[in-house]
């Protein structure tokens, strides 16, 4: 038995190389494939008619067949993996349904190469636009948080210490900002996977008077991708995404961890309804924070992606390969997969975490958090360098913890104290001016400095982001359009064609 895509190769192919090699990505092969391998095949065909390639009859039995394999569906495309892969099985479909003859002449001037890098940089394009929509969503939902709860005075951490006031808007809106990145970051793979490699052939393009750009604006991209060998030993379009999704996990993972430390019963911070938890088998008191341990994992599966990715890729040779192109990327596109299921998850993490104001604001009002508004009120009333003054306040709260105070145990008495051991003399202050200094309400309405934490200030920043989200939301839109437009005028040609 001979092989079922090449007369160079003797012997069918090996069951143990189907089996190992050519199956798994065929399974993949589903709806949305094979609309884009219709796409990229019609696309093709009409540039080659266009150009006098092939002949007005074959170029119609070509077009017909492709109408009829898309109405079929994928369950029609026979997928044995003695095929190779599912260019290959779609060849063998397309032959017949129109017979091999004809079939035949959709081949010319191009390769598998280049039509696997158009296949998958289409694949990106679709990626990028639906994980920036869903991104898009949770980015407003953290923003509508952030408003709601820019009052809502809690300790901010350093190290997991108590550092200084903030709000939990203010912290809300930090991550919203972190998250605007991570979208920018997404939107920019776009733009370099938006290159058409068709024509580039097996690396180093054809001798026929192929149209290249004809064939990308029927695919709607952009760009042509030059010169060929790069064009098709590349796909750092796909490992791109993979590092963008992956630096977007670590962001939630750190927000995850956050919110996993705040939602503990020693800390009872913050909380979220049930719906949200699971619980314990044994322990009826359970309420486990599972989307937090979710996302947190999730980070972690998304770094070993791009590490196997990585380190398939870097030892091949700058050129084709199963490696660079095609086992190499096995990881990346079920990661993509799991980032846009969560998602919707984590938009409603967003929606439903609820801050125990009562609790952060007492705790901001314990835990010395607002020592540094004291060396402030010092270097603002009284004359000290701020260096002088964080050692008086250090010492301050040094002895305030050794008589067992807390911040509000902190007084005049005992700031003069350290005062007199750390400069040599003390302070004309009064207990209420004392407490002015110690108020966490106070000390956050106080820090209007852009980017600082004051209500206002916050809502400020959170109309900036809303603003720059549906500048975001528009361009998208236009995407999405685009895309759409050179689907539908590809459409139109091949019904003119066709007449």
């Amino acid at each position: 038995m001979k092989n079922s895509v090449s007369s160079r190769l003797a012997e069918a192919t090996a069951p143990e190389v189907a089996r190992t090699i050519y199956a798994p990505p065929m399974r993949g092969f589903d709806q949305l494939a094979l609309e884009r391998m219709c796409f990229l095949n019609e696309a093709h065909a009409l540039m080659l008619a266009d150009r006098e390639l092939i002949t007005r009859e074959i170029a119609v039995a070509i077009l017909k067949g492709i109408c009829q394999i898309r109405e079929e569906g994928p369950e029609k495309v026979d997928l044995d993996p003695r095929f190779e892969d599912s260019y290959f099985a779609f060849e063998n479909r397309l032959g017949a349904v129109i017979g091999k003859a004809k079939a035949g002449w959709l081949h010319m001037g191009r390769s598998r190469n280049d039509i696997g890098s158009t296949l998958d940089r289409m694949a990106v394009r679709d990626w990028s636009l639906d994980l920036l929509e869903a991104l898009s969503e949770v980015r407003r939902a953290c923003l509508e948080s952030a408003r709601v709860h820019a009052e809502v005075v809690m300790p901010g951490y350093t190290h997991l210490q108590p550092a200084q006031p903030i709000t939990f808007g203010y912290y809300l809106a930090n991550v919203a900002r972190g998250m605007e990145r991570e979208y920018d970051r997404i939107g920019g793979v776009y733009e370099r996977a938006d290159e058409c490699a068709l024509g580039s052939a097996a690396f180093a393009g054809t001798s026929f008077p192929i149209d290249r750009r004809l064939t990308a604006d029927l695919l709607g991209f952009e760009k042509i991708a030059a010169p060929g060998l790069d064009a098709v030993a590349s796909r750092d379009f796909v490992t791109e995404l993979l590092w963008a999704v992956t630096s977007f996990q670590v962001l939630a993972s750190r927000v995850a961890q956050d919110f996993y430390v705040f939602t503990s019963w020693e800390f009872n911070a913050l909380s979220f309804p049930d719906s949200l938890a699971g619980t314990s088998s044994i322990m009826p008191q359970k309420k486990n924070m599972l989307p937090l341990e979710y996302f947190r994992a999730e980070a972690g599966r998304s770094i070993g992606a791009l590490s196997g990715v990585l380190s398939a890729v870097k030892g091949s040779n700058y050129s084709i390969g199963l490696d660079s192109a095609r086992e190499g990327l096995t990881e990346a596109w079920p990661a993509f997969a799991r980032f846009a299921d969560a998602l919707p998850l984590l938009k409603l993490v967003f929606e439903t975490a609820a801050p125990n104001a009562e609790k952060l604001l007492k705790r901001c009002s314990e835990n010395f958090s607002t020592a540094t508004d004291i060396a402030d009120g010092l270097v603002r009333e009284h004359g000290v360098s701020f260096r002088e003054a964080h050692h008086i306040v250090g010492r301050a709260v040094q002895l305030a913890i050794a008589r067992g105070e807390d911040a509000s145990g902190l007084t005049v008495e005992i700031l003069n104290t350290a005062a007199k051991a750390e400069v040599g003399s003390t302070f004309d202050i009064s207990e209420d001016a004392l407490r002015h200094w110690t108020d966490p309400t106070l000390a956050v309405a106080s820090r209007k400095v852009t980017g600082g934490p004051a209500p206002e200030t916050t809502r400020e920043v959170v109309d900036q982001m809303e603003t720059r989200l549906r500048t975001d939301a528009q361009a998208l839109q236009h995407r999405r359009k685009a895309l759409k437009d050179s689907k539908e005028r590809l459409m139109a040609r091949i019904n003119a064609f066709l007449k």
